[in-house]
């Protein structure tokens, strides 16, 4: 829903799809664990994002380089769960679960 209205309201988005965004924000940080990890790890990188964007409403490509360095941050942020479910797979013993953590790298 969130990503529909800003699609809808390009110039507008920022206060449009304020509650929506608020909602969608909620939502992950109460539910998602890797969303939560990367609010932790990632919250400079986000603020610097953020900021860009505020400050280029009308031509949000400035960003780029911060929308980069976000993304890095973030797959960097899931690489080391990806790595801590394996390992903790691996821990629990279950069967065949090293195996196949070890086939997702």
């Amino acid at each position: 829903a969130y990503a529909t209205c800003v699609d809808q309201h390009p110039d507008t988005w920022k206060t449009d799809c304020t509650e929506l965004r608020r909602a969608l924000t909620k939502c992950t940080d109460e539910n998602v664990t890797l969303m939560k990890m990367v609010r932790m790890s990632c919250q400079p990188v986000i603020d610097r994002y953020q900021q860009c964007l505020n400050k280029n409403e009308k031509d949000p490509s400035v960003c780029i380089e911060s929308l980069r360095d976000l993304y890095q941050c973030t797959e960097g942020v899931g690489q080391m769960m990806e790595k801590m479910n394996a390992l903790k797979a691996k821990h629990q013993g279950g069967p065949g679960t090293a195996e196949n953590a070890s086939k997702s790298d």
